[in-house]
Parts: structure tokens; sequence; C-alpha cells
């Protein structure tokens, strides 16, 4: 099997106010703020929205269900990062190299997102999995494939 390519797609950090967040960091960092949408899926009702900062985007996530797990994770650890996002070019094979260093998956099963808008461009779908944040400092991982 080959070896995966990595790179940082983004940071996620974790927010009761979506809205204030979004301002408070814009301004603070002079960054472009994106609107903000929300995403019903699969039992996890979020809101996102972010900031660009020259070329890195910084997105902020709130849970509106009040029940979900971002929801929980505010309640237990506050605000602050809960993730990072990292793509790859093979989902397959960085899931095989991160079990081998002892990551563990909330599922292995991808998520797959259809129709995804990212900087001006739609990609077709994006096949997600999560590394549960207590295999790895607390800090919960999101590995995407992106397709065009």
């Amino acid at each position: 099997m080959a070896e995966p390519n990595f790179s940082i797609q983004e940071i996620t950090v974790a927010v009761n106010d979506i809205g204030a967040a979004a301002e408070r960091m814009g301004e603070a960092l002079k960054g472009e703020v994106d609107g903000i949408e929300s995403f019903p899926q699969k039992g996890i009702d979020i809101d996102m929205g972010g900031i660009w900062v020259g070329d890195f985007h910084i997105a902020l996530v709130s849970d509106h269900s009040g029940s979900g797990p971002v929801s929980k994770l505010l309640e237990n650890r506050g605000e602050g990062i809960s993730e990072i996002n990292v793509k790859t070019d093979d989902l397959t094979a960085a899931i095989a190299h991160m079990k081998a260093q002892g990551l563990q998956f909330v599922s292995e099963e991808p998520l797959i997102l259809k129709d995804y808008p990212w900087r001006g461009e739609v990609y077709s779908e994006v096949h997600v999995v999560f590394v549960h944040p207590a295999s790895n400092t607390g800090v919960q991982i999101e590995l995407g494939q992106w397709f065009k």
C-alpha cells in the first residue's frame, strides 16, 4: 500500500456563540469572516462558519441542538480548539497508517458529504472519518479525501 500524503486543511474551534466568536476573531486577526451555515447530518445538528486569515481557514462550530457532540464538548471542556482537519490523497491508506501509530477512530466508515463548497469550488464528494480525541492528546482529527 502506498504511503498517504497529508496536509492541514483547517483547524476547528468549538464556540458557544458562533456569531460573536466570528466577529471577535475576524476583527482581532483582520480576517475575512465566512457566512454561517447549518449542517444537520446524521444526528449532528451544527452551525459552522469561520474566518480566513491569509490563506488559512479557522473554522468555528457550535451546536444549536444543545445535545450533540459539540454541546457535550463545550460542556466538558469549554470553548477552544476541538479538531484539526487534515486532507489526504488516500483515505484507506491514511486510516491504516494512523491505526499503525496507535490512533483509534470514532468509526472507520466514512461520512460522505455531497456537493461540498470550499474556496470557490464545489467538490462532488468529501469522505471523512474522525480520529477519537482520547487517542490523540484530546484533539479530534477529521481526516478527509476530497473528490472534484
